[in-house]
């Protein structure tokens, strides 16, 4: 007992002599942060030692170095295999070597140039907006996530205090691609449970392929299938 009433006094007293203060910002942040007020005060083109020094004009306890490894990653056309593909955290684009300035997609190009996200598909299009006509008739607000981030479904599905993350399996690409799509969907659904439930939307041959233990489980945790109907136009099926 002695034990334990010395580590909380110690745990109490360390405590009292922290600073108070909001909760340290990512350094991704800081120097997004950074280069936009480079920018706002003429700086259309800054080094990596100015952004670097700006960052840690603002917060003096970042190592020079951890803020330097960290504008590799935060570059759109850097060759760093580490380079984020969030693409809010991708906001830096270098000009020429140790040059930079802000990413802009109208003047540099489109993010997927740059980190290989593939084009949608029309066949996957044309289901998403089949499947969000679909939910707004059920009586959702539903609306397609056009910027999802990792963990973040295809569409989000409102109604009352109801919030549903809706996956949509795109059923234009090979039974391969569509496989690690739904492990995606489905490990994503669980790692991720900010929603009321989750929907999955897999074409039927894939959906033949999902055994019955399989989806007895994944209902457990709130995440069912539907399957599409290909006729004339795609037809959701929940």
């Amino acid at each position: 007992m002695r034990a334990l009433t010395l580590m909380v006094g110690v745990l109490s007293s360390s405590e009292n002599h922290e600073s108070p203060g909001v909760e340290k910002k990512p350094n991704w942040l800081l120097l997004k942060e950074s280069a936009e007020e480079l920018y706002r005060a003429g700086k259309i083109y800054f080094t990596r030692k100015e952004l670097v020094d700006k960052a840690r004009e603002k917060d003096p306890s970042r190592s020079e170095m951890s803020l330097d490894f960290e504008i590799d990653l935060v570059t759109v056309n850097s060759s760093s295999k580490d380079r984020y593909k969030d693409p809010e955290k991708l906001f830096l684009y270098r000009v020429d070597r140790g040059r930079y300035t802000l990413y802009s997609p109208e003047e540099h190009g489109e993010l997927e140039k740059y980190i290989g996200i593939k084009k949608v598909s029309p066949a996957r299009k044309h289901l998403i907006e089949e499947v969000v006509s679909e939910l707004e008739k059920m009586g959702y607000d539903a609306s397609e996530n056009r910027y999802a981030k990792p963990l973040q479904p295809d569409i989000v599905a409102e109604k009352g205090d109801e919030v549903v993350g809706v996956w949509v399996i795109d059923p234009g690409t090979p039974l391969s691609d569509q496989y690690k799509m739904l492990a995606y969907a489905i490990g994503s659904s669980l790692l991720n449970r900010e929603y009321s439930e989750y929907i999955v939307v897999v074409p039927g041959e894939l959906l033949k392929r999902v055994t019955k233990d399989l989806i007895d489980t994944l209902d457990r945790f709130k995440i069912r299938f539907a399957t599409v109907r290909e006729e004339r136009r795609y037809t959701l099926q929940l």
